[in-house]
């Protein structure tokens, strides 16, 4: 006859000795053994869902979560399990609901405030992440690395005065990195005080040589305040540290205001050959291949940027130039025109400002037909 162990390990048994296992593959077995035994056993659900969260496996810990929620649906540190599962995927609209469930569940434990918060503050909601903030701190002063993320909340709400207060603490408590200094700079440049602003994003590269957000913000104080050379090399560093079509987009407005015609256009050709489906860089190139008298190069990129974005009125205005300084067909230059004011072109004056786009309509902006289109 066959016998059974007299000491057969049960489900619990298993469970205890799967909690102490410190190789999170091994304990995903061993629960795995758990829940076929016991498949109602929410905790062994739960911390197989803690094991796949910590080796990356975040659509698995999802569904573990899911199981132990349904399981004990009034439990809150289920559903706050789960939402920090959500923040780790980058889906905080989700991570905020579950998080909002727990605080109905339990609403004197103060981490789900804290993770709501951040939350809310990956969805661009920052009043809530203020108020959620001061929730989880109950009138104590934050740290100094809250500090700083409750900085970049006021920051989002345009308090500005209420952000440069939590730098003002957190540098006060021995804070001197290159994010306090880069936050501070963002606060004055939000407040126009831009020589200050350049200040404060050197001090973070002095620290940080490598701090791709001070060249980006940097560069764009520098242009601000004229200093397009400036402008210009700061770009050319953080492309070097993050090659993005956004950025050589941005160096190629640089080349364009200083009229180097050709480098603005490989800037827009290398912003194109990264997202081949954005229309600005085709706008942008167009209007360069403008400058350098390349019609045909010109009306392509147009055409292309219109194709991309129908919506934007800027390609129309360009194209409607590049059918009058190529061929001076009037016809089409118009007709351009009229489907850029259908889009909300309000930059009249612009068209007879030679320093601005009016050099592409000469001698036609002087009639009185180009008159009646635009203020009709």
């Amino acid at each position: 006859m066959l016998c059974v162990p007299l000491f057969a390990e049960t489900a619990a048994q298993l469970f205890a000795r799967a909690k102490q296992e410190p190789n999170p593959n091994i304990q995903i077995k061993m629960l795995s053994k758990v829940i076929s035994r016991a498949p109602r056993m929410a905790d062994a659900y739960h911390y197989r869902g803690d094991a796949h969260r910590s080796l990356g496996h975040t659509r698995q810990a999802i569904e573990d979560y899911t199981h132990t929620i349904r399981l004990r649906p009034k439990d809150p540190f289920r559903y706050y399990a789960r939402a920090l599962t959500y923040l780790d995927m980058g889906r905080p609209s989700l991570a905020a609901a579950d998080l909002t469930r727990a605080i109905s569940l339990k609403p004197a434990y103060r981490n789900f405030y804290l993770s709501r918060a951040r939350a809310y503050m990956a969805l661009g909601k920052y009043e809530g992440a203020i108020a959620d903030y001061k929730k989880y701190l109950r009138a104590k002063a934050p740290p100094p690395d809250l500090a700083l993320e409750m900085a970049q909340s006021y920051l989002g709400a345009y308090r500005y005065e209420d952000a440069e207060k939590q730098l003002d603490f957190a540098a006060q408590e021995g804070e001197d990195s290159a994010d306090l200094h880069f936050w501070r700079g963002r606060v004055y440049g939000g407040q126009g005080r831009l020589d200050e602003a350049i200040s404060s994003y050197s001090k973070a590269l002095h620290r940080q040589d490598n701090y791709a957000p001070a060249y980006r913000y940097r560069a764009a104080a520098f242009k601000d305040i004229g200093d397009l050379e400036a402008s210009l090399e700061d770009y050319t560093k953080l492309i070097a540290l993050q090659p993005e079509a956004s950025y050589y987009n941005r160096r190629g407005l640089i080349y364009e205001e200083l009229k180097q015609f050709k480098s603005a256009a490989a800037d827009y050709s290398k912003a194109i050959e990264l997202n081949p489906k954005w229309a600005i860089p085709y706008n942008n190139r167009g209007f360069v291949k403008m400058n350098l008298k390349n019609w045909a190069g010109a009306k392509s990129d147009l055409e292309t940027a219109i194709k991309l974005d129908g919506s934007s009125p800027t390609p129309y205005v360009n194209l409607a130039g590049v059918h009058w300084l190529w061929k001076k067909d009037r016809k089409k230059a118009y007709q351009n025109l009229d489907k850029a004011m259908r889009r909300n072109f309000k930059k009249f004056e612009s068209l007879y400002d030679e320093e601005q786009k009016g050099w592409m309509f000469k001698g036609l902006n002087k009639t009185q037909e180009f008159r009646a289109l635009m203020y009709r």
